[in-house]
């Protein structure tokens, strides 16, 4: 019930404007009438004034009267007319073309014609009318077109210039604007202000098919990564073509040693080659890298690594196919059939600290000291500096490290640590532990390490005079057997 009523008060508001419409032409044609009549009758009155003027019957005063009249219905006739032709006539968006320039910048080409097509046979009828009016005014222009690109989504405006006035436009002739994109979009509203009426079209934008390429675009086009790990570029593809091609993915200049793989951002599938569907110009993809655990003549520390990655066709790809470890200048690959990007990956090494010990358990007794050895070891790709030594005691025992400090590793490289640790005097009989920590820095970062664990087993002091009367007593009370049994055996 409510889904018709909406309907029927829609349909009323439809009719009411088309109503309201057909009125106001009617309500014009009559004014045009009317003033057509008063401009005839001051026209007759003119030319009679001035018969009657040669003759002296009037004075100039009344004849100027009489003329300034004619020329008041003359304007007043030609408002009119030119504002039932200006209500005829429309403004027609022929094309919004976006295109890139030779430096990156995307820009979007509106033709817009006018046009009164439909509406010839209506104004036909006024022709007889069209004596009034000058050669300028029967050329049909439309005059004052403000153009606007404006965002379909929060509506402001995304082209620059922000407006762009066309003073005027001939009947059947097409004017071109050219706007900067403020925001890459692939749709947008084109606003028509002209003749004190607004049009507004939301278009989708073709794409400029006299160059064959692809633009390609990334927001992480310069990336840092350690040895070891791997990077993920994101790609934003962008054909401005009209073939459907199958177009070769490839990246340039990397040193062999990095391997890639390219990857679609909604599948994850691995890709080589990359085909646009029809009415589908965007695709987004993913460029990873990987490095190698070392760094070498061409993977160099803190060095950036300049490459390209390239979208090609077939013709393209043979001449890259021969040699895929060439280094390729700019100028070598500005007339690709495709499209490229300029990408940076800078290596950076990573610090490791391994610490080893040939023992980690240790038995003594109350008012015995360990002393043992420790190797630090740098087993990673960067100098590790200021690598601070320290132990976590039980209570009041005492710790002693020689050097508490290394001021550097080099990766590959280590140092020996002696560590003397030494229990209180009243400490109890059973199980300790001590802890060894290690506090490290690489390139300005943190570098991580495990705690090593240090277990000691503590007895009680032995009473040697006892164990040594204790053993006397013993081999006594044997020797007396012997003796006693070799007696009686005599016997």
């Amino acid at each position: 019930m409510k889904i018709k009523t909406i309907t029927l008060i829609a349909a009323l508001f439809i009719s009411g404007i088309i109503i309201s419409n057909a009125q106001g032409q009617a309500s014009l044609i009559l004014d045009l009438k009317k003033s057509r009549v008063a401009y005839e009758m001051a026209k007759n009155k003119f030319e009679n004034d001035t018969k009657l003027l040669d003759e002296k019957a009037i004075s100039q005063m009344e004849y100027s009267k009489s003329k300034n009249e004619l020329l008041s219905a003359e304007v007043e006739y030609q408002k009119l007319m030119l504002k039932l032709i200006s209500e005829q006539s429309y403004i027609i968006i022929e094309k919004a073309v976006k295109y890139q320039t030779p430096d990156g910048d995307k820009r979007v080409r509106v033709t817009i014609r006018s046009s009164m097509e439909g509406n010839q046979d209506y104004l036909s009828q006024f022709k007889e009318h069209f004596d009034l009016f000058s050669p300028q005014m029967r050329s049909g222009k439309t005059y004052n077109i403000f153009v606007s690109l404006i965002n379909l989504t929060d509506k402001t405006i995304i082209g620059s210039p922000y407006e762009i006035r066309i003073p005027s436009i001939e009947l059947g002739k097409s004017v071109n604007v050219d706007f900067g994109l403020l925001k890459d979009v692939e749709s947008l509203q084109v606003l028509l202000n002209y003749n004190n009426k607004k049009d507004e079209k939301n278009i989708f934008l073709e794409k400029d098919a006299s160059a064959n390429y692809i633009d390609i675009t990334s927001t992480q086009f310069s990336q840092e990564a350690d040895l070891g790990s791997n990077t993920s570029y994101d790609l934003a593809l962008e054909r401005f073509s009209s073939s459907d091609d199958v177009f070769k993915l490839l990246v340039v200049n990397l040193p062999r040693q990095i391997s890639y793989s390219f990857e679609d951002s909604e599948t994850k599938a691995r890709l080589s080659n990359i085909k646009f569907n029809q009415g589908i110009n965007l695709r987004k993809l993913s460029l990873k890298t990987f490095l190698p655990e070392r760094d070498d003549e061409r993977v160099v520390l803190d060095q950036p690594i300049i490459f390209y990655a390239l979208v090609i066709s077939g013709d393209s790809y043979k001449r890259f196919e021969e040699d895929p470890y060439k280094i390729y200048t700019e100028k070598e690959l500005e007339n690709i059939q495709g499209g490229k990007i300029r990408l940076e990956l800078i290596p950076r090494g990573i610090g490791k600290l391994e610490v080893r010990a040939t023992n980690l358990y240790h038995e003594i007794t109350i008012g015995d000291t360990i002393k043992m050895n420790i190797t630090i070891k740098n087993y990673g790709t960067r100098r590790v500096d200021n690598i601070k030594i320290e132990t976590d005691n039980p209570l009041n025992w005492v710790s002693k490290i020689n050097p508490m400090l290394i001021r550097s590793l080099n990766p590959e490289q280590e140092e020996i640590v002696q560590l003397t640790i030494t229990p209180p005097k009243d400490v109890n009989v059973g199980t300790q532990e001590v802890k060894i920590k290690t506090e490290a820095y690489a390139n300005n970062r943190r570098v991580e390490t495990d705690d090593k664990t240090i277990r000691i087993q503590i007895n009680a002091k032995t009473n040697i005079l006892g164990t040594a009367l204790l053993i006397f007593l013993l081999i006594g009370m044997i020797v007396g057997i012997v003796v006693f049994g070799i007696k009686i055996s005599k016997r």
